[in-house]
């Protein structure tokens, strides 16, 4: 799958458009195919550098998303 990811903390020129692995699905999660998605004030934070709790990387951008499930 494609994903807007990051590796590191920064402006917005850490951005990448790369493949990531598709997500694992469990019994109580669904699958969604993504057609539009949004960038929250969160996501700047996280990506900035700035957020309240620690960052994991890769990391991937956007955390509002709709699609069909």
């Amino acid at each position: 799958m494609k994903a807007v990811r990051y590796h590191e903390t920064g402006e917005a020129d850490v951005l990448r458009w790369e493949e990531a692995p598709a997500p694992k699905v469990g019994p109580n999660d669904v699958l969604i195919k993504v057609e539009a998605g949004g960038v929250n004030y969160a996501d700047v934070m996280r990506r900035s550098g700035r957020y309240h709790f620690k960052t994991e990387f890769p990391a991937l951008l956007g955390t509002e998303a709709a699609g069909t499930v």
